[in-house]
């Protein structure tokens, strides 16, 4: 008779192949005094429903109440406990080549703790997930699904986490959305920095570590990718209409810019792109 709050499903091969695979997961569990001085093999994220415990890694240490959770890395020396008589937690262990990769995406690189915005709505999404891993079915389909609902659980993960009272990444997002607001509607016009940091009421200097801390790239980067995605489409729409043109009507001042910038974002040039997609 299965555990109706944990699941350890069994993997083969091929299921290990995928990008974000699920190892074990565990609802509603009592959490016991644990220590690892080589770490852990996989990536473990455990959320605290209720009670007090304690992290402590090789230099630091942090308290974990209800609306936190811990994200333990691979191979870092870590040990953690309650601190209260009671502390009921939620947890899934979990690997795959995607994963470093996800966190990177957000600066997350090492086991931390993090405070959670809507942590009940995360709680709910690994009721899902343990949902997925007791059903029934053929064990490989199984495994597909739960890749499936670890992915998006993560991705919520990441948008919903802050560290020491910082803004979560969803947060950070919702303040750069009149940027991104007004980039997406004005690409074709001459877009300046004191002009976007103008949107948010902040320097230029502090917007640009901004965004670039949101986003991963500098905001004319990011102008710049926008605007060779809309002559995408400019490109294909008539295949009459000259390069010297599509440049102009997205905003580049020149063709030989904007052949420059879309060989270095797309690896082609945009004579080659039109081609790729014409009726031979």
């Amino acid at each position: 008779m299965p555990h109706p709050n944990r699941n350890f499903p069994v993997l083969s091969a091929r299921d290990k192949l995928l990008p974000f695979y699920l190892l074990g997961i565990g609802l509603h569990h009592e959490q016991e005094h644990i220590r690892r001085d080589q770490g852990i093999e996989d990536y473990q994220w455990i959320q605290c429903r209720s009670g007090v415990g304690k992290l402590k890694l090789s230099e630091t240490e942090h308290i974990v109440k209800p609306g936190m959770g811990m994200l333990l890395f691979p191979g870092q020396k870590h040990e953690y406990y309650a601190l209260s008589d009671s502390w009921e937690v939620d947890w899934i262990i979990f690997d795959g080549n995607g994963s470093a990769n996800l966190f990177e995406t957000v600066g997350i690189v090492d086991t931390c703790v993090y405070t959670l915005a809507q942590p009940e709505y995360l709680l709910s999404r690994m009721r899902e997930l343990l949902q997925a891993a007791l059903t029934p079915q053929e064990q490989t389909l199984s495994n597909y699904a739960c890749s499936a609902i670890l992915y998006t659980l993560l991705t919520e993960i990441i948008q919903r986490v802050s560290v020491e009272g910082s803004d979560t990444v969803g947060q950070q997002y919702e303040r750069l959305k009149p940027v991104l607001d007004y980039i997406e509607q004005q690409y074709a016009e001459e877009i300046t920095l004191p002009t976007l940091a103008g949107l948010i009421c902040v320097t230029p200097e502090y917007f640009c570590h901004l965004f670039k801390k949101t986003t991963g790239i500098r905001p004319i980067s990011y102008v710049n990718q926008v605007r060779v995605n809309k002559s995408k489409e400019l490109l294909l729409d008539n295949v009459q209409r000259g390069m010297e043109d599509i440049a102009r009507q997205v905003g580049f001042e020149s063709t030989s810019y904007y052949g420059a910038i879309f060989k270095k974002l797309e690896r082609i040039t945009p004579g080659s792109f039109r081609r790729s997609y014409q009726k031979s």
